[in-house]
């Protein structure tokens, strides 16, 4: 629909406030914009995004949401080569948003944009995981600008389709600078296939840094056949890619639903040792396998690594050996614990070891002055029946804590 007389008027007046000299002014002129039709504003909204403020580009890209991606798309992408990387990573954010019906103009920019286009098209492309841009990516990783090719080669990944596998397998081969990062982009994509193909080639490679990522592949897409084979070589890899490997069989177990810690050839040792520096990632796959079924000498392993492992897996752990009754040390120097919910967690399971042992820790609990154990050792009181505990329990009637203070009038019955 045309503009009326009016409407061009107050476009007009808009024009010139986008060139005032006062940022405000520019930036409130941008937002004024929105009420026209998108063919009509495109232009000014895209002079907007290289303006020398901040708050102004802002207020374009803003703008330039609502405006359908066929309108804008064209005329963004050459942005992403613009000499002014503020306004190269601004067009990357606002065109990341598009998803999936960018891909076209994202592909013609990675075959004819500058060097700032294409890795920058290659990077949107991974981020809308189409598989139209399989192939134009694929050509990519041979791009004379070795970082577009890495670029390529991470899209490819995150795109996870099978098509690219012999593509990044090709790259890993030809492209020494490209090893890692195929290999990374090969596990990502998750398919047996490609895992089995960087075993065979992992003898062969010597870049250490190559091999960690080969490894950390391994995990993300490895099967059964990859598992038994890192269970057999494990312990001929250097640490830091023993450390890998370790992390890399708890992936595998876990998504094809084995229990690494209960296999006859699992390497017990190796991951004990690898809770040294170990990841968020790590110890949160090692409490998934934890589990009070478990042979008796694999808990005495893991309880003999207790130094390394945060509050999370020490509780996980003391659940598990609780019902083992040469394990029941344990879980009494994890009363001690300077983690409150550790050591809740070991008061918690006082009754497995026995009225007798549970009276002379609650004894001691309550005497000291740490409120979350305190808790514990009442309800334990409460579920035992501990007769001569009720007279430690007297005292916390006056206790400040409200908590406490209520408990110890249920467990006094009063």
């Amino acid at each position: 629909m045309a503009l009326t007389e009016e409407e061009r008027r107050e476009l007009t007046t808009i024009e010139g406030q986008l060139e005032d000299a006062d940022s405000d002014t520019r930036r409130w002129a941008v937002y004024d914009l929105e009420k026209y039709p998108a063919e009509d504003i495109l232009d000014y909204l895209i002079t907007a995004t290289k303006d020398e403020h901040r708050a102004v580009r802002e207020a374009a890209s803003e703008v330039l949401e609502s405006v359908p991606t066929a309108v804008s798309i064209s005329k963004l992408t050459p942005l992403l080569g613009h000499a002014r990387i503020e306004v190269r990573n601004l067009v990357a954010a606002l065109i990341s948003k598009f998803g999936v019906e960018a891909t076209p103009a994202l592909i013609k920019a990675l075959k004819e944009g500058n060097e700032d286009e294409r890795k920058f098209s290659a990077d949107i492309l991974g981020l809308a995981h189409s598989e139209l841009a399989v192939d134009s990516l694929a050509t990519a990783l041979y791009d004379e600008v070795e970082n577009v090719g890495v670029s390529a080669a991470e899209a490819l990944g995150k795109i996870r389709s099978a098509k690219a596998l012999p593509h990044l397998q090709t790259a890993f081969e030809t492209k020494k600078y490209l090893m890692r990062e195929s290999a990374e982009a090969i596990g990502l994509i998750g398919e047996p296939e490609g895992a089995r193909y960087l075993l065979g080639k992992l003898a062969d490679t010597t870049d250490l840094l190559v091999q960690y990522a080969m490894i950390d592949a391994l995990g993300n897409a490895g099967d059964m056949h990859v598992l038994e084979y890192l269970e057999e070589h494990i312990g001929e890899l250097p640490k830091p890619l023993r450390d890998a490997a370790t992390l890399s069989m708890l992936k595998i177990s876990q998504r094809t639903g084995t229990n690494l810690l209960s296999r006859a050839g699992a390497p017990i040792e190796a991951l004990v040792a690898g809770l040294e520096d170990s990841s968020e990632e790590y110890q949160q796959l090692l409490i998934d396998h934890i589990d009070g079924a478990l042979d008796v000498r694999v808990l005495q392993q893991l309880t003999q690594a207790r130094e390394r492992m945060n509050p999370h897996v020490l509780v996980a752990l003391i659940k598990a050996v609780t019902d083992q009754p040469g394990l029941a040390e344990f879980c009494l120097k994890m009363v001690d614990h300077a983690d409150d919910w550790v050591a809740y967690s070991a008061v918690e399971q006082l009754p497995k070891l026995g009225q007798k042992k549970a009276a002379e820790v609650i004894k001691r609990v309550l005497e000291g002055d740490r409120n979350l154990p305190q808790l514990a050792a009442m309800r334990v009181v409460q579920e035992l029946g501990v007769e001569e505990a009720l007279e430690w329990v007297k005292p916390f009637l006056e206790s400040d804590d409200e908590d406490l203070r209520s408990l110890a009038g249920q467990v006094l019955d009063l």
